[in-house]
């Protein structure tokens, strides 16, 4: 017995110590083995073009190999050898086919769907029959016409992500992409169909071919897209209800492909075609803010794993299974196969060229060698290869090996030769040149950069703690180059386009039609980049629900690709406009039944007529009739029945008792309602009723003796014609429907008007942006012309939608509010965790309350009712809810209504007080605000007076700054609706004045108001590519407003102040003689400036939270260190008065100079 233990024991572990195990699950250890390689290859190989995955398929061969000669790793290579095919496609392909269609353009797919369709479906089908044809004529191994076929469709198809993986990031047009993409994943899917009709018909003949063909094609297409539709709207509809759970989300997606492709294919449908459908249908926004960047890199990570598996498998399947029967010939046959791949792709491409060139977005030779090249064998023939070579079926074994020889290899030899050599083809036939334009834009972001780069520099050198470092050094490591070489004629271009070398100046007289067409297309390609980008971040932080920002994103995405086309409020309002059924459906309804209104009438002076009112208007009187509907339905059922000639007495006095009913509760409402009760549409529905029982039961007992054989027919009808009796129920019903339309119908106007306000603020977020992003002034006010007009256009669109819908628009604006102040609690969260003022478990704490917060957000009401005059006092900022001042303007103030076309103020008149809006919508047209600058300055500036318009929605003031300066009104306000003000008068306004001097005055208050929204407009112009909304909550209490008199000096910057802000007026800096003009940043190396206008306004940010707020006829005397984040550029409209162009700030900056450009006006240390 002890030996037979101790021979146990030393077939479990290795040597004569219990050390070191025998069995262990070393196919464990070649998962993450295989891994670890193919991490290890990305990082040596991240700058070489040898393509990772064929390294890891040479590797998984040698490791067959090596099992093959040595015993002891057979058992593992052979384990792994006979992996199960259908384990196979269930594991890796859901994540390649949702991977690929997740990262595709809906709106790009669906306009080039027909194309995409001509490639997978006929463009398969002629590429698997010349194949089939091909191997048939050259095989020696006698393989007969069905075996050949089936090898065509084996390697026929194509891999959606490998086909595309060594073209997506070197510039080529995303049409091309997304047809390769979607060729692929369509080819997978009719492969799929032909290969299981194939196999069956060589493993098992059968005659109801047919049959199978169309019960096939119906559940593969059209059960398997309607499948993926319906699983998208479930994953759609859950995901809405998770809110800010990143793992959640992510495990959703994850676990859902999976489960949806096992589900449509044990149902006999299309896993490729149901997960391609869910990937198409969902995208970034599907999923909570700041989640979707995380997916897609998960995805990509599990796509990567993905193919590192699939090819190191099947390399040790193919070394394992066919090592043994590689003769020369087979290497002959695998480089003929190849280059006939190649060939008959590129013979179908071009014999279906003419219909892709009608189709979609067109088709040319370029992108037909392109799409030829780049197509690449690998996730689903291998997998079909490894279906056959593991098949039991001793028919086929002949020849399986040699298909999985032969469909391995030619899989290997795209990925080797194609995948390497398809840049250099693309690059070669001019698909992703680089354009002038482009090259433009990159030269002008690169020179943003060392900007950015010299500014921060000339900071860091005032820090002392690197005052000392090396910055010979430093400037020679962070030196940029260009990304793109430029030759002496395009060097001359940029030069002659954007700058003069001699004033500084844009030149725009030298540059042809045709250049400025290219600079402007390249300009509005870049705006709508920025667009989507500020949709995205309007979505991000709860601005845009996620309906409206795909939408808004879709829309823009469809402008892409249509030269010149600008996206427009008229083109988005049409995403919109179809939904508009609903509302027509509840006007009806809501007509139909006559209680869903206040119906009722005055009821008579007689007692009987009172009476007859009283009850009819009772519950209990329409409880009844719903009772007595519900009764007269059961011997109507009866009538349908075997049983009617039984009981043909007793129905017949049902018939008889329940028209009496009916007659009778009509009676009642008619005495009751007077002439009123005709006009009802519910009435005259009863009355038709009635009259049909009646015309019913004179059939019965006058005519059908006198016509038997003929009347049996018209009593049937007459008994179906009895169920309309039924309808009476609708009445119960309606108002509930009414209910559930009108909450719908809220729902999709709260949609609309999200879409119109994302579209105002994402023409606001790139307005400040086109500047940069054009670099050439004549595109510039060509794009800023573009740009206003559909701002305007969808203000106008707010307007009339606050106009109809007012208890929606007060909802909306009500539930962004919320959210924006949530935000800020979130934000401000972040910060005090960051700087250890928070520890992880508070953390846990107040997240949980601020997300419970957000989640309560859907409980809010759809409509809400807008704010009275009185109520908008107490929200106006100024008044902080003072009760006294509220009271104060509530005695003097009145309401002004306004009719459409009316004029409230005109242009150069004086104002007579100031207009808060209560309602309606308004148009300012006039010139551009002056802010406190003389007129014969201003013209005499770069930026000259243009013509302004805007719009201006209920809460907002007309004539404030006005008012206060006591100046002419530099625009004209005109109704574009009905409008009602509440009107202060200017004498009542300085009373006011006058009466509450206590710190603050109402009058600085209102100067601070105004302050704050001109530094606001100007943060955003001049630092567009900075987030200022949190920035400015968090220095709120650290600002104040401080008054310049004319002549009179004042020190800035004194080391106190973060950043000071010219809100109003000019000033004139004492040591250089420099002016400055407002809205306007002064820069940091400005120490004394003096007030140069009637009226001058600083907008003055502290340093330090434990200052108390200034009054605004106050300086701070206050001189520490200045802070060390202060920057060196001067940033606003800046004037020189000795007209020279350049000034020595600082003989430690960057290169020593400071540059001043015509176009901004502003003096920036480089």
């Amino acid at each position: 017995m002890s030996a037979i233990n101790s021979s146990s024991v030393e077939t479990k572990f290795h040597g004569h110590y219990h050390i070191i195990g025998m069995r262990r699950p070393f196919i464990v250890l070649l998962v993450f083995v295989s891994c670890a390689v193919g991490a290890l290859l990305r990082t040596i190989l991240k700058k070489s073009h040898i393509p990772i995955i064929v390294i890891l398929s040479l590797i998984g061969v040698l490791l067959g190999v090596v099992g093959y000669f040595v015993n002891e790793f057979r058992v593992l290579i052979e384990y792994v050898a006979e992996i199960d095919p259908i384990l196979f496609l269930h594991m890796f392909t859901p994540v390649i086919i949702f991977t690929a269609a997740f990262e595709m353009d809906f709106y790009i797919f669906r306009k080039s769907f027909w194309q995409i369709f001509l490639l997978s479906v006929p463009g398969f089908l002629l590429n698997w029959t010349l194949i089939g044809v091909l191997t048939y004529k050259i095989n020696k191994y006698d393989w007969n016409w069905l075996i050949s076929m089936l090898f065509g469709v084996i390697v026929g198809t194509t891999d959606p992500i490998l086909s595309v993986a060594s073209v997506k990031n070197i510039g080529l047009s995303k049409i091309v992409i997304n047809l390769i993409k979607g060729e692929s994943l369509f080819s997978d899917a009719t492969t799929a169909i032909v290969f299981e009709l194939f196999r069956d018909l060589v493993s098992d003949p059968h005659t109801e071919v047919a049959k199978e063909i169309i019960i096939k094609l119906v559940l593969k297409f059209i059960a398997s897209t309607i499948f993926g539709f319906l699983s998208s709207r479930i994953v759609k509809y859950w995901l809405s209800h998770i809110v800010n759970d990143g793992l959640t989300e992510v495990i959703l997606s994850f676990s859902m492909t999976y489960l949806i492709f096992f589900i449509a294919e044990w149902l006999g449908m299309s896993g490729v075609i149901s997960l391609t459908v869910l990937g198409l249908l969902l995208d970034s926004v599907s999923f909570s803010p700041g989640v979707g960047e995380f997916i897609f890199r998960f995805w990509a990570m599990l796509t990567f794993l993905a193919h590192v598996m699939i090819f190191n498998i099947i390399g040790i399947v193919i070394a394992v299974k066919t090592f043994p029967y590689v003769t020369i010939r087979d290497l002959f046959f695998i480089l003929t196969l190849y280059l006939a791949l190649i060939l008959i792709r590129g013979l179908v491409v071009l014999f279906l060229s003419p219909l892709l060139s009608c189709l979609g977005y067109g088709f040319n030779c370029r992108w037909g060698a392109v799409i030829v090249w780049s197509g690449m064998r690998a996730t689903f023939t291998l997998n079909m290869a490894l279906g056959i070579s593991q098949s039991k079926d001793p028919g086929i074994a002949a020849m399986k090996n040699t298909i999985l020889l032969y469909a391995g290899t030619a899989s290997l030899m795209t990925l080797m030769i194609n995948s390497t050599t398809v840049k250099k083809l693309v690059t070669t036939l001019g698909l992703c040149n680089i354009t002038l334009p482009k090259r433009m834009a990159i030269y002008s972001a690169v020179q943003r950069i060392k900007e950015m780069e010299a500014n921060t520099c000339s900071m860091l050198k005032l820090d002392r703690f690197v005052a000392d470092a090396n910055w010979t050094v430093t400037e020679e490591a962070i030196k940029i180059d260009y990304p793109y070489k430029f030759d002496i004629e395009e060097v001359s271009q940029i030069v002659r386009t954007l700058k003069c070398p001699d004033c500084n100046t844009d030149i725009s007289d030298e540059t042809t039609p045709q250049q400025i067409a290219d600079i402007l297309e390249e300009a509005r390609l870049r705006l709508l980049t920025a667009q989507i980008a500020s949709y995205q971040k309007q979505y991000h932080t709860g601005m845009l629900n996620q309906d409206a920002a795909q939408t808004l994103i879709g829309a823009a995405e469809s402008c892409v690709d249509i030269r010149g086309k600008f996206m427009n409020i008229h083109e988005v309002k049409t995403y919109w406009e179809s939904k508009g059924l609903l509302v027509s459906f509840k006007k009806l309804l809501s007509d139909c039944v006559y209680n869903v209104e206040d119906e009722k009438s005055k009821p008579s002076g007689k007692k009987i007529l009172k009476l007859c009112h009283h009850i009819v208007f009772m519950d209990e009187f329409e409880c009844t009739s719903y009772i007595i509907t519900l009764l007269n339905l059961v011997p109507i059922l009866i009538d349908f029945t075997h049983l009617d000639e039984t009981y043909i007495k007793q129905l017949k006095i049902c018939n008889y008792y329940f028209i009496s009913l009916y007659i009778l509760e009509a009676s009642l409402k008619a005495l009751a309602m007077g002439k009123a009760y005709i006009f009802h549409h519910w009435n005259q529905f009863e009355l038709v009723i009635i009259i049909v029982g009646l015309i019913d039961i004179m059939i019965i007992n006058i005519f059908k003796p006198l016509h038997p054989t003929y009347m049996i027919k018209t009593i049937r009808v007459f008994r179906i014609i009895r169920l309309i009796r039924v309808l009476r129920l609708l009445k119960l019903v309606i108002p509930r429907l009414i209910n559930l339309l009108e909450k719908q119908t809220n729902k999709q106007l709260t949609v609309r008007y999200d879409i119109a306000k994302g579209y105002v603020q994402g023409e606001e977020d790139t307005k400040y942006l086109i500047e940069q992003i054009s670099g050439y002034e004549t595109i510039s006010k060509e794009i800023n012309k573009i740009m206003e007009k559909n701002k305007q256009d969808g203000m106008k669109e707010l307007g009339l939608m606050q106009r109809d819908y007012p208890d929606i628009v007060t909802a909306v604006k009500t539930k962004q509010v919320v959210q924006t102040l949530l935000n800020t609690a979130t934000e401000t969260l972040k910060v005090l965790i960051s700087s250890g003022i928070v520890d992880k478990n508070e953390e846990a704490k107040l997240q949980k309350m601020i997300l419970q917060k957000k989640k309560n957000l859907g409980t809010l009401p759809s409509t809400i009712a807008p704010p009275t005059a009185e109520e908008f006092l107490h929200s106006i900022s100024w008044l902080e809810n003072e009760k006294k001042q509220i009271e104060f303007f509530q005695k003097r103030a009145r309401i002004l209504c306004y009719d459409y076309g009316d004029i409230i103020c005109e242009e150069h008149e004086m104002p007579e007080g100031i207009h808060l809006i209560i309602s309606g919508m308004t148009k300012l047209c006039g010139s551009s605000p002056s802010y406190g600058v003389a007129n014969d300055v201003y013209e005499l500036r770069k930026l000259k007076l243009v013509p302004y318009t805007d719009y201006l929605l209920s809460g907002a003031i007309i004539g404030e700054l006005n008012c206060l300066t006591k100046q002419e009104m530099e625009y004209t306000v005109t109704c574009v609706t009905t409008v009602q003000t509440c009107f202060i008068s200017m004498n009542d306004l300085f009373e006011a004045f006058d009466e509450f001097l206590e710190c603050p005055s109402l009058e600085y208050k209102i100067w601070f108001k105004l302050a704050l929204d001109i530094t606001i407009k100007a943060f955003k112009e001049k630092l567009a590519y900075q987030d200022w909304s949190y920035k400015t909550c968090t220095k709120l209490p650290n600002v104040y407003v401080m008054d310049v008199p004319t002549h009179s000096k004042c020190d800035i910057y004194d080391g106190t102040m973060d950043d000071v802000i010219l809100v109003h007026g000019s000033v004139r800096d004492c040591q250089i003689e420099q002016s400055y003009f407002a809205p306007c940043i002064l820069p940091k190396t400005c120490y004394q400036v003096q007030g140069t206008a009637a009226v001058t306004k600083l907008l003055i940010v502290r340093t330090t939270t434990t200052m108390k707020r200034k009054n605004s006829s106050r300086c701070s005397n206050a001189r520490p260190c200045h802070s060390c984040g202060r920057r060196q550029a001067t940033i606003g409209n800046a004037e020189e008065t000795d007209g020279s162009s350049r000034h020595s700030l600082n003989s430690d900056s960057v290169q020593g100079e400071t540059a001043m450009t015509s176009t901004e006006g502003a003096a920036r240390m480089v």
